[in-house]
């Protein structure tokens, strides 16, 4: 195999497995530190990183060097992105269980208290911040984004339940949600045309 052909095949690797694993260019170069316009030379065949760069492309994305080497019709399940899916639900399904748990709890050792069902109510938004946190970790904006929402609103829900009975004006809570989810939503744009513009570059 001659010298270009070589570097178009791994450059065609790299290429592939990151869409795969929903990396774009500068994600990518955010975690190697790399520049985005290194990785797009690579993927376009007119150079090759040095083996130390693809041992690392090849630990992130759960698969080895030889992967990245040689013809490959389909990539595999990556580890990394299984690892992305369950450590997340099973983060929040821990939330539900201490949630489930703790209506329990309340139902059956606290007298005259009708709200235990508020435990559900509250496990919305710790499951949303829980999401949250992965979403960052895992650089997911668009998760980003609808966990914050889901925060914004069912934070509010929960102090609506919570104190209905001693706040006649609670429901005005809503009213605050609403510039704070424009707000967010307008820097949910302006990143996307940031990092758009990043990568036209």
């Amino acid at each position: 195999m001659l010298q270009e052909e070589f570097n178009k095949l791994v450059g065609e690797n790299l290429a592939k497995y990151r869409k795969f694993n929903n990396y774009t260019q500068i994600v990518l170069a955010e975690k190697i530190n790399y520049s985005d316009k290194a990785i797009s030379k690579w993927e376009k065949g007119e150079c090759l990183p040095d083996v130390f760069v693809l041992k690392q492309i090849a630990d992130l994305y759960g698969v080895t060097v030889n992967d990245l080497l040689t013809p490959r019709h389909k990539p595999k399940q990556s580890i990394g992105k299984t690892k992305k899916v369950f450590t997340p639900l099973l983060s929040c399904c821990i939330v539900w269980i201490v949630a489930i748990f703790m209506f329990f709890i309340l139902t059956a050792f606290v007298k005259n208290f009708d709200k235990a069902w508020l435990t559900f109510i509250i496990a919305i938004p710790c499951s949303a911040i829980l999401t949250l946190i992965f979403s960052c970790i895992y650089k997911n904006r668009v998760i980003q984004f609808l966990s914050i929402s889901t925060i914004i609103w069912t934070v509010i829900l929960t102090f609506h339940l919570s104190f209905i009975e001693i706040f006649s004006e609670i429901v005005m809570l809503y009213y605050i949600g609403i510039p704070v989810q424009i707000m967010f939503l307008l820097w949910f744009i302006y990143r996307f045309i940031v990092r758009k513009k990043q990568k036209n570059k």
